[in-house]
């Protein structure tokens, strides 16, 4: 009588039920790494948006120069600092800045230039005109620096508190504001409060 024999039922019932449980968490184990790779790329995406917006604002705002200008010529009053909204609701802030580079002076042009940055609809967008006078209707340079914002606001340091608006004109001993306090809120809720040194703050 021959000694071999098949798996009984129960046998391949069992086997099966653990292979089953072994290709669950296999999978769940593979779909965990998935959304945390899906998660660490988005996070990551989010922090260079992030960062390139921070120090976009931070090197403009150290480069500013107390060179008075019209952020709009015919329309907006000849300032060496311009924020908050004043004569137009979505405005953050506009200047003039130094250090727009001209290798062997191969233009002939300055190295400064106008700088204006603004909250329209969800998009924070930085707007440069390649001279400090520079007439409005002219063809500048236009930069969408974040989309998917609900809401921003900037306040300007004045002595002990911090002021919604800023308007220097020339008899002002200071041009522009010691900082800045940008403040945005995503459409996901998520705020960020940012401050800024300028020039004048760097010198107090």
């Amino acid at each position: 009588m021959s000694s071999d024999r098949g798996f009984t039922l129960v046998e391949v019932m069992i086997s099966l039920f653990i292979i089953a449980i072994l290709t669950a968490g296999g999978t769940t184990l593979i779909m965990r790494t998935v959304s945390s790779k899906e998660s660490l790329e988005r996070v990551s995406g989010d922090v260079s948006v992030y960062a390139s917006l921070h120090t976009r604002i931070r090197d403009d705002l150290l480069q500013w120069v107390p060179r008075a200008a019209e952020s709009r010529p015919g329309i907006d009053p000849k300032v060496r600092f311009l924020g908050g909204g004043v004569g137009d609701s979505t405005m953050l802030f506009a200047f003039v800045r130094d250090g727009w580079t001209n290798p062997e002076l191969a233009e002939p042009r300055s190295s400064l230039m106008s700088v204006r940055y603004s909250f329209e609809g969800d998009r924070l967008i930085r707007r440069v005109q390649t001279a400090a006078d520079t007439p409005y209707s002219s063809e500048g340079l236009e930069q969408v620096l974040m989309e998917g914002v609900r809401d921003a606001f900037v306040e300007f340091r004045e002595g002990q508190q911090w002021v919604p608006q800023w308007r220097s004109t020339e008899g002002d001993p200071f041009g522009a504001p010691p900082a800045v306090r940008l403040t945005f809120v995503r459409n996901d809720g998520e705020e960020f409060e940012w401050l800024f040194l300028t020039p004048t703050g760097a010198l107090l």
